[in-house]
Order: C-alpha cells, then structure tokens, then sequence
C-alpha cells in the first residue's frame, strides 16, 4: 500500500479506516498559530462586551446546534428560554417537572428536555473540562447519560422513538446509518478503548477529528451518537489549548451547514476513509476561528450605524443596515435589501445623502455603481488575511463568510 495512506487502529472493525494526512486542508501547526493569532486579537482589540457576549452566545449556539443535529423542533427563541431557566437554576430538575406534571408527555416536551440536557452537560464541560490524558470509556459513557438523562421516557408517548439506554454501550446490531453498518455491539467496549489509547498517544487537532469520527463510526450507543461527539470533540479541542475563551464551536458551523456534515460525514463512514470528515472538521475549525473576528467588525459596524440613527435626521440609517454585513454593496443588491421599506428614488436621495456626509463612499464600475461604508477597524485588515488563507486551502467558502 502507497506509505501515504495510514491505518491508525489496528484491531477489529476500526482496522479497516485509513486516513491520508497530506491531503487534509490544514496543518497542526497552522491552526494553533491562528488560534494563537485570535487569542492575541482578543487581547488588544476585541471589546469586552463583545468577548462577554460571544462566550454566552457560543454556549447557547453550540447546544442549539447539537440538539439541531437531532431533529429537534424547538425554535431558537424557545430555547433561549430553556436557556434563561437553567442559568437561573443550575440545579432545576427538568424530569421530575415533567413527572409531577402527570400529563400525557409531547414532542416538545421531548425537545426541551434534549435541549436542557445538552445546554447543562455542555456548560459543565466548559466550566469541569476533562482532559485528553484522563479520557475513559466510563466518562464517556457517563457524558452519554447526562446528555440523555430521561428521554427514555418519552418512548410510550412518541412514535419511532429509538431508546437510548441512557450510559450504556449500544447492546444490538439492528442500529444502521443510511446505509453504513456500525461496528458489531461486542466489538464497542474495545474499540472504544483503542480509540482513546490512540487520542492519548496523537493529542493534535487532527487527532481529535479522527477521534471524532471513527467514535461515530463504532455508534457506540443505541442512540445520541452526534451528541456525545460533538461535545466531546469541543471539550477535546480545548484541552489541546485550542478556544481558551471558548468564544467558537465548530457545532455551530455544522449545523449551518447540515447537509455538507452528513454527507461527508457518510462518505467517511461508507468509505472507510478518515479524511473525508477530518477535512471537513477542519474546515469547520478554521472557519469558526475566522467568525470570531467576522463577528467582532459586524458588532463594531453596528454600533457604529446605531449612533448615526441618534445623529441623523430621516431615514438614512435604514439604507445603512445591510452594510453591517458588507462593507461594499451594488446599489441593485441595496434596491433589493430596501425593497418595500423605501421608494427606490428616496433610497437614490438618502444614498447620496450618505455620501455627501462622507458616510458612504461611491464608486462606478462600468455600468454599475457601488457604496462602502466609510468605516475603520483593524478587524477588515485581519478578516480579508485569515479568509485569504483559508480560501486557498478550501474549495468552499460560505457565502456568509464572505465579508468584503
């Protein structure tokens, strides 16, 4: 076999993946130093208001995202609430509520509790992390128990419920993923054994990718899999060092771009092949790590237009909001943003308004005509850099990445 391709398990059914680390997107190396990069940005330009409510926001995100990767119907809005509760009480019993209740129990039931067990373990994670080097099969079987805690009882009440057998190994063969087969349920305890020795031997980035995906692979429970690797792979990434701040998660990521994760996530596991999911989670990474800073402009051009709103008379900071996303924008893509909120010829006025106050710069280009809003921040410079690196590493980038 090509000396390229590896083999990193040796026994069993995790014998049969291979991964290829020359064709993975990013280095080791290459995301420490930008993780290192932001976490120097932080010191010295991110606001610490911003940095407060990137962290709260990340937590609540991240949750959402991985309750997303289940199906669940609640609503952001909703789960904020379910949020609020537990940040007011810690300690709030969501299963004996439900119990005491004595009422015939609903979907959203169930998905307020998946939630509230999600938003719990992972704030416990962030506050208690466990380490690489003190990893066990028992912590991850108890992480499954707490992100599952009491759904199981849900399985008189909703139809094609698949129970969990909250913190045991998965016990049965019938489980399939599309149409890959999990490894056999006797071979689990074992695998997941190898899996951790060799993480504990391969403490990198990419190590952690691998781990997250061959785990999945072995779909060591009957079910919550993506849960239980989703949270680990982010408390994992911060034992490396990695989101010190935790202002990201690449579940986030993963949920925005849903289908892009499952099918490559499937290919890593139809295929037998690593890479497929390890590039995509690096991706993920690198895109996150890159958020940061795309956040922290679009903040910062928000307030920015909000004083001109106490400033201005009429309504030219309702011609202003797109550019919170954008720094420069064609005036048909304007018209459109604008479009039943103001006449087009009041937009013209109050666009020309703009840059006679020298808020707007106006620029022509051939038959078409662009505004930039007229505003500094040294995240730009810093933005366009990392985007300009990861764009030549990755054949995609999200449209809403693309800050310009």
């Amino acid at each position: 076999m090509n000396t390229l391709i590896l083999r990193p398990f040796s026994k069993g059914f995790l014998s049969q993946f291979v991964w290829i680390p020359k064709i993975q997107p990013f280095t080791n190396k290459e995301i420490l130093s930008l993780d290192r990069e932001l976490s120097e940005y932080e010191q010295v330009f991110l606001n610490p208001d911003i940095e407060r409510n990137l962290i709260s926001k990340n937590e609540l995100l991240a949750s959402f995202a991985i309750s997303k990767a289940e199906d669940s119907h609640l609503t952001l809005p909703e789960a904020q609430d379910v949020y609020n509760l537990l940040i007011s009480d810690p300690d709030y019993d969501f299963v004996a509520k439900l119990l005491k209740a004595r009422v015939k129990l609903t979907q959203k039931d169930y998905d307020q509790l998946e939630f509230f067990n999600i938003a719990k373990t992972f704030r416990n994670l962030n506050q208690q992390p466990i380490k690489i080097a003190e990893l066990t099969p028992e912590k991850i079987k108890k992480l499954h128990q707490n992100l599952t805690q009491g759904l199981d009882l849900f399985q008189k009440y909703l139809s094609d419920f698949t129970v969990y057998r909250s913190g045991k190994w998965r016990d049965n063969n019938m489980i399939r993923v599309g149409s890959y087969t999990p490894a056999p349920y006797e071979e689990i305890e074992s695998g997941v054994k190898e899996l951790i020795d060799w993480l504990q031997k391969h403490q990198t980035v990419d190590g952690v990718a691998i781990f997250h995906t061959a785990l999945y692979g072995l779909h060591a429970f009957n079910n919550g899999n993506k849960r239980v690797c989703r949270s680990l792979e982010h408390v994992l990434l911060r034992s490396l060092g990695i989101n010190g701040k935790n202002l990201y998660s690449t579940s986030y990521y993963y949920h925005k771009q849903k289908a892009r994760y499952y099918k490559y996530l499937l290919y890593s596991l139809e295929r037998k092949n690593l890479n497929h999911f390890v590039n995509f989670v690096l991706e993920a990474l690198v895109l996150s790590i890159i958020g940061v800073v795309k956040t922290s402009l679009e903040t910062k051009r928000n307030e920015f237009i909000g004083r001109l709103e106490l400033e201005l008379e009429g309504q030219i900071p309702v011609v202003l909001k797109p550019f919170i996303k954008r720094s420069e924008i064609q005036f048909k893509n304007l018209a459109k943003a604008t479009r039943g909120k103001i006449a087009r010829q009041t937009l013209v006025t109050y666009l020309q308004r703009a840059v006679d106050q020298d808020i707007l710069k106006k620029r022509e280009a051939g038959r078409s005509t662009y505004y930039t809003l007229n505003f500094a921040s040294p995240e730009l410079d810093t933005f366009k850099k990392w985007l300009g690196f990861a764009g030549k590493r990755l054949v995609y980038i999200p449209d809403n990445m693309k800050l310009v």
